[in-house]
């Protein structure tokens, strides 16, 4: 899994979501019509990759995963 991130755009190597920087903020194909900083966008881009990985039930990537979306404040719905 990685993420290249550049001044504008963020894409994934697992997944085809992608990250676009605005005049608004950051938005991210994963979680549309909400703006985020920087930081957020990578963590919903990490989010996207662990989505798209579908790790174990038991992988520790999961309770990093809630945490993010918490984080994020969105509900990450039954993975």
């Amino acid at each position: 899994m990685s993420v290249r991130i550049t001044e504008t755009e963020m894409m994934s190597t697992v997944t085809e979501h992608r990250a676009i920087a605005t005049s608004d903020g950051w938005t991210v194909t994963l979680i549309p019509f909400v703006y985020f900083d920087r930081n957020s966008a990578i963590t919903a881009m990490s989010l996207a990759e662990i989505y798209a990985t579908n790790p174990p039930a038991d992988s520790a990537l999961w309770v990093h995963a809630r945490d993010w979306e918490r984080e994020l404040g969105i509900d990450g719905g039954d993975h």
